[in-house]
Parts: structure tokens; C-alpha cells; sequence
């Protein structure tokens, strides 16, 4: 076949005119723009309650162990910037759809595209990572039980070293997967950073992540009849009787009982999204691929967000919609430590 020189420009102009057409009707799609909407105002609703968390905690002291407390902030501060970063794109795309004069203008810069959608690779690997440092926390307080209350923060600093290490390898990995794909050359129509030379590798991750979870979720059950069975030990020493040792017995059994539901939904809740979205993109062909990057934004909607339906402290918390980690300090700082 003979090519014409100018018929590579011509194709090329071609594609940035499709491109043009794809960010617009992405742009002014009125189910996206909804799914848009919901997720800014659940994002609002989740930074309130998040911060009504930290200021309850100001002003009522949790008594926890410094470790697991250094981790628990780590989850919050992970969880804010992966809300943000939704509540970022939902409102770039509102601000396109009421300034864009054409097409053409609701393409996204590159920048911009990793800026908001690296930190939901943050939160996808650094929230299974996060859950299991705080496994591992409690492990230490469960083995260590007569001295734990004493032992300082080395441990927190050092897995989230760990952890800060692994997430930036991971997302160093996205980058350079992305960079040498051409899609990523241009202004986006989409806010995704999955492209052709990471999607199969993204997909396993999701399910490694996947069954790390359930691996936290059975350790965190067994560490709850561990730490029973050492209460019911040591209430019949009497004569070695350790408040020290009492006390931190207490704080793990009252703190697992919390986590593991949590994480047990954690695990649900990820065990749906994944499966939806591996069904979706088996669909995608025949979906189109805004009605996929549209249905994987509800997924991840639904995923990422639990009602309060198993036992908030107030009413009006159970009329919210809460993160996980933020319902389970909430629950930890109304606590009455004398009540285990």
C-alpha cells in the first residue's frame, strides 16, 4: 500500500480530533457527571468527619500505644489524599464542562492526569500494606504483653519506612510503565495511568492486595481468641498479678474486636471490586470505553466507602457514610478501657 506524505499527519490529526470528541462527551455525560457529583460531596462528607475524628481525639486523648497510633494517622492521611485526589478530578471535569469553548479544550494535561491519579495507586497498595503493619503492631503487643507499654516507636518508624519504600517503588513502576506508552504523549481524555504495557501486571496486583487482606483479616481473628485466652491466664494469677500487663491485654483484645470487622469488610468489600472490575474489563469492547472508565469510577465509589451499620458511638455518625480506619477511632476514642 502507497502512502502519501502527508498522510501520516493527516491520521495523526485525525486521532487528536477523535481524541477531542472522546474528552468532550466525557466531559458532558450526564451519568459520569453524576457519579462526578457523589463522589465530591462524599469526599466533602468524609473530610468532616475525618477532621470531627481528629478533633474528638484532640480534646479526648485515646489511650493507645504510640506505635499503632503513628500508623493509624499514616491511614488517614493516605485515605484524605486518595478522597482528594477523586474530589480533584470530579471538580476539573465540572470546571471543563462550564468553560470549555472547544472540544479540544476537555483534554487533560499529562501532568495533571498523574498529579490526581497517582494516589489512587497510593491507596490501592498503601492501604492493604497499612492494614497489615497494623497486624503486625498488634502482633508485637500480643507476644511482648508484659513489657509492650513501654516499648517506644521504633517499630512504627520502621515499617512505615518500609512501606513509604514500597509504595514509592510502585508507583515509580506506574510511571515509567506509562511513559513509554504513546497514549501518554498528549493531552488525556480519561484520568487513568493504565495503559498497554501495565494493565496485566495492575490486575495481579489487585489480587495480591486481595489476598493479602484475607490473610490479615483470618491473623486478626486468631489474635483475638489469642489475646482471650491470656486474659483468661492471667485472671487466675493471682499472686503474679501485673496491672501493666492487665491493662495492655485489655487495649489489644478491645482494639482487635474493632479492626477485625473492619478488616473483614475491608476484605468483602475489595473481594466485589475486584471482581466487577475484572468483569468490566472483560466487557470493555463491548462496553465502549467511556461507559468502562465510567463504571470503574462507581465501583471504586462503592469500594473505597462502608455505611456505619455495625455499631457507631452516636446516632448522627450512623447517618454517614464513614472510611473504615476513621469509624474504627472513632469507636476506639469512645471506648471505656474498664468495660473489657
Amino acid at each position: 500500500m502507497h502512502f502519501a506524505p502527508g498522510d501520516d499527519l493527516s491520521q495523526e490529526n485525525g486521532t487528536e480530533l477523535d481524541d477531542c470528541a472522546a474528552a468532550e462527551a466525557s466531559v458532558i455525560n450526564v451519568q459520569y457527571n453524576i457519579v462526578r457529583a457523589v463522589q465530591t460531596v462524599t469526599g466533602l462528607l468524609i473530610t468532616v468527619l475525618l477532621l470531627r475524628i481528629f478533633w474528638y481525639c484532640k480534646n479526648h486523648p485515646v489511650k493507645l500505644h504510640a506505635n499503632l497510633v503513628i500508623i493509624l494517622i499514616s491511614v488517614f492521611l493516605l485515605y484524605a489524599l486518595f478522597v482528594w485526589s477523586i474530589v480533584v478530578a470530579a471538580a476539573w471535569n465540572f470546571y471543563l464542562a462550564l468553560t470549555y469553548s472547544d472540544p479540544c479544550d476537555c483534554l487533560s494535561p499529562v501532568w495533571l492526569v498523574y498529579a490526581v491519579r497517582m494516589p489512587f495507586y497510593l491507596y490501592i497498595a498503601g492501604s492493604p500494606m497499612l492494614h497489615f503493619a497494623i497486624m503486625i503492631e498488634r502482633v508485637r503487643a500480643t507476644v511482648f504483653v508484659h513489657n509492650y507499654e513501654r516499648a517506644g516507636t521504633k517499630f512504627a518508624v520502621g515499617i512505615l519506612a518500609l512501606v513509604a519504600t514500597l509504595l514509592v517503588a510502585f508507583c515509580v513502576y506506574v510511571y515509567f510503565s506509562t511513559i513509554i506508552d504513546p497514549t501518554f504523549e498528549k493531552p488525556m481524555v480519561y484520568f487513568t495511568l493504565t495503559g498497554r504495557y501495565n494493565a496485566t501486571e495492575l490486575l495481579y496486583a489487585h489480587y495480591f492486595f486481595l489476598l493479602l487482606v484475607i490473610c490479615i483479616s483470618i491473623a486478626d481473628y486468631f489474635l483475638i481468641r489469642m489475646n482471650r485466652r491470656l486474659k483468661r491466664a492471667f485472671s487466675n494469677k493471682v499472686q503474679d498479678y501485673s496491672l501493666s500487663r492487665n491493662y495492655q491485654t485489655n487495649e489489644n483484645i478491645l482494639t482487635m474486636r474493632i479492626i477485625f470487622p473492619l478488616d473483614f469488610s475491608y476484605t468483602i468489600f475489595f473481594s466485589i471490586f475486584n471482581i466487577l472490575s475484572g468483569y468490566i474489563r472483560i466487557k470493555r469492547e463491548q462496553f465502549g470505553i467511556l461507559v468502562y472508565i465510567r463504571t470503574y469510577e462507581t465501583i471504586t465509589l462503592t469500594q473505597k466507602q462502608k455505611l456505619s451499620n455495625n455499631g457507631a458511638s452516636s446516632g448522627r455518625t450512623r447517618r454517614f457514610v464513614l472510611p473504615n480506619f476513621a469509624f474504627a477511632m472513632a469507636q476506639i476514642a469512645k471506648a471505656k478501657w474498664h468495660s473489657v
